[in-house]
């Protein structure tokens, strides 16, 4: 399993970096994990030489926000194959992708993303459920309308717009690889408690990564305002807590396990 961080902000671009979208690449499965602004980096050389193979490509939202959305009108510029949209649906959100996605559209956008022949949308209210052979479970956050984690197997786990609560760590107990929204420091949390605004801090995080047993850490959907040496200087001090943890740069192939396929 291959990891490639198109987008890593949280709210709007900055700093170079983009709105959150993760591309999974497994086998023949190619996935994006959210859907914002960094859905425009597949038109890059070096990302569209690994999906010269790929013959369609699947989204897993985690939520509505349009910083996570986005990204999906930009897809009839940047893959030329069949896309399928899945989408939470209550009681994983407050409202059905279709709902949500009718933004897409006019007098926002010149047509209607559900009308187009080649996208199907999908709405999931399972928590269990497979993509393919890949099984997928989802688990609902604490986020204003709502917001799901994603888990992928054993693999990896993908945690954005959400305030960390007891059940996170059962949820994420054994995956391999987490990336977790790191919104916060811990001194900023104080003035703005998580659970006020539907985000995660450093120290919360470094600690469920502990009480979780996660190999790798990967922090992602950075604060806008945060520059460079700010994350470097935020991961290291969650690095203190005897972890594992990454700063993933946009457009770097990561590589989880010991697939072959993968080397």
């Amino acid at each position: 399993m291959r990891l490639i961080p198109l987008g890593t902000n949280g709210y709007f671009p900055s700093f170079g970096r983009q709105t959150m979208s993760i591309l999974v690449l497994d086998g023949e499965t190619a996935l994006l994990l959210d859907a914002g602004t960094g859905v425009g980096r597949l038109i890059e050389p070096q990302i569209r030489v690994l999906l010269r193979q790929v013959a369609r490509l699947d989204v897993v939202l985690s939520h509505y926000h349009l910083d996570h959305l986005i990204g999906l009108s930009y897809l009839g510029g940047v893959f030329p194959g069949p896309v399928r949209i899945f989408g939470p649906a209550p009681p994983l959100s407050d409202v059905p992708p279709e709902e949500a996605l009718a933004v897409l559209g006019p007098p926002w956008f010149p047509r209607r993303l559900l009308d187009s022949p080649s996208v199907e949308v999908l709405a999931v209210s399972r928590k269990e459920w497979d993509l393919d052979r890949m099984p997928v479970r989802m688990r609902r956050q604490a986020h204003p309308g709502g917001s799901v984690g994603i888990r992928l197997g054993d693999r990896l786990a993908y945690c954005v717009d959400a305030a960390i609560d007891q059940g996170a760590i059962d949820f994420l107990s054994g995956v391999e690889v987490l990336l977790h929204e790191v919104w916060l420091t811990d001194e900023e949390a104080m003035r703005e408690p998580p659970e006020q605004s539907g985000h995660s801090a450093a120290g919360p995080v470094a600690a469920l990564t502990a009480s979780a047993g996660i190999e790798r850490l990967f922090p992602v959907h950075h604060h806008p305002k945060r520059t460079g040496p700010e994350l470097k200087e935020l991961v290291r001090g969650m690095r203190r807590e005897g972890i594992t943890v990454e700063l993933p740069r946009e457009g770097t192939v990561l590589h989880l396990g010991k697939d072959p396929a993968d080397a």
